[in-house]
């Protein structure tokens, strides 16, 4: 009983174990993502080293490039996730969207609130990049508990069948007591003819004896006469 429990246990710790070929496809996603934040932070160094060494109208013109570029990106994503029915590829799409976005309203943010060039673009890139961190433990959380809900679902099917199975077990088991009640009825009816047959056979003898005895009575008679 106990090594049943434990073996039990050692089975449901084995199932909670995400396997190989899952943890690595949830691995390469984690890291997709977290390429993309890192390249986030590299495009908003290059704007800063740029706003050292260029004048604001080539930045400007630089910063629109990237923010066509961007957009492009994002509509191309847009399209290929709708052909594919694929919603990771969606998300992607709007995320280039909102940093092109983002990018055509720098110039207009700094000038409106007098903010900061530099600094606003440090808290840009900590911000996308608190974004993919966070959206990278979304995934594996997501991820993960898709894969147990698979084990579960699982489960759930063999425990339905189990009481199909068990019925099928009880019915043969019950079939078999029927074909042996079955046997034994006929074993005993075979039985009870041989005995009848025994039975009639030592009646007619013991008629025949019967009437011998009889027969020799009455010659016996006859000589005494």
């Amino acid at each position: 009983m106990v090594t049943d429990l434990i073996q039990k246990e050692e089975n449901q710790a084995s199932n909670r174990k995400i396997p190989k070929e899952v943890s690595q496809e949830i691995l390469k996603k984690i890291v997709r993502n977290l390429l993309e934040a890192i390249g986030i932070m590299f495009y908003f160094i290059l704007l800063n080293l740029a706003y050292l060494n260029m004048k604001q109208e080539r930045l400007v013109g630089d910063i629109k490039v990237f923010a066509g570029a961007f957009l492009v990106i994002g509509m191309l994503f847009l399209e290929k996730s709708y052909k594919k029915d694929n919603g990771s590829l969606a998300i992607t799409g709007i995320e280039f969207l909102f940093l092109s976005l983002h990018s055509l309203s720098i110039m207009h943010v700094i000038t409106l609130f007098k903010y900061d060039f530099r600094f606003y673009l440090l808290t840009s890139s900590y911000l996308f990049s608190i974004y993919y961190v966070l959206k990278a433990i979304i995934l594996y959380t997501k991820e993960r508990k898709e894969y147990l809900n698979s084990l579960s679902d699982i489960s759930e099917i063999v425990k339905k069948e189990e009481p199909i199975k068990r019925e099928a077990k009880k019915r043969k088991e019950e079939l078999e007591e029927e074909e042996d009640k079955m046997q034994l009825e006929m074993i005993g009816q075979n039985e009870k003819e041989i005995k009848q047959e025994k039975q009639e056979d030592f009646e007619k003898t013991k008629q025949e004896e019967k009437a011998k005895r009889k027969k020799k009575n009455v010659k016996k008679r006859g000589k005494k006469k």
